[in-house]
């Protein structure tokens, strides 16, 4: 395996567990908050854009180009979203 391949496993294995194990922020489940705080909350946008960049990098180890351009497809949908979100309530 080639040091740029590692890297790139290494990177996505980071985004990856980052996302799993981040919580917004202590003091409710997600099922608690209205979506108005969900989409307005610093926090909640942090987590959905290293949920994107967890899904992009996933993307680049499947073989097969439909799965592939999905899941990266998600992910950068995913950033754009929260950058976009992030951009309208500043």
């Amino acid at each position: 395996m080639n040091s740029a391949k590692s890297r790139s496993g290494s990177l996505a294995l980071c985004a990856l567990l980052s996302a799993i194990s981040a919580s917004a922020h202590p003091g409710h489940s997600l099922s608690d908050a209205t979506p108005g705080h969900l989409l307005s909350s610093p926090d909640h946008l942090a987590v959905l854009a290293l949920g994107g960049v967890a899904l992009w990098f996933a993307g680049r180890f499947v073989q097969r180009q439909l799965p592939r351009r999905l899941l990266q497809g998600a992910g950068m949908a995913a950033v754009l979203t929260a950058a976009l979100i992030w951009g309208v309530r500043t």
